[in-house]
């Protein structure tokens, strides 16, 4: 928690990793700050990873935002956890995810899927293109991806 970045207990056990990897052995290891997930433990739950649409412009990207109603996903109303939403963050010309935010019901457990999905740059289509396991909250995350592409307002809950 030093060094002025992210002061979070993974992120000092991360860096407190590679000192010693680094004091230990001939690896070079740096610390990744690009993707680190962030959790608020409210109710509902805030979970963010990547650049907000502030950040993107500022680094001059040409972005594009969606945003959903986390009622939209058919587990909210079975668990009766339908308050929140969910916004992802697009590189306009590539369609590459830049960053994703969630305010929901476990949402410090549903930004894992975006960490995975920001560390690998990730596009729409590659997000869509995933099965997920229905009925779960995480498939706020690929409805959210459909909607750059589709009305999902108007889908049937299992449409790809």
């Amino acid at each position: 928690d030093v060094t002025g970045e992210p002061m979070l207990e993974t992120v000092a056990a991360r860096e407190g990793m590679i000192a010693a990897t680094n004091a230990l052995s001939n690896e070079k290891i740096k610390m990744d700050y690009d993707v680190i997930p962030h959790a608020i433990f409210t109710n509902p739950q805030v979970g963010t990873v990547g650049l907000t649409d502030l950040q993107a412009n500022q680094l001059g990207f040409d972005c594009r935002c969606n945003t959903i109603p986390i009622e939209f996903v058919a587990k909210s109303k079975i668990i009766n956890e339908d308050r929140g939403v969910l916004k992802i963050v697009i590189n306009r010309k590539t369609e590459e995810i830049l960053g994703i935010h969630i305010l929901s019901h476990n949402a410090a457990d549903l930004i894992h899927e975006g960490v995975m999905i920001i560390k690998n740059h990730m596009t729409l289509d590659e997000v869509i293109s995933t099965t997920h396991v229905f009925p779960t909250l995480s498939e706020a995350i690929k409805l959210t991806a459909q909607s750059f592409k589709r009305d999902i307002s108007v889908i049937s809950c299992c449409i790809e």
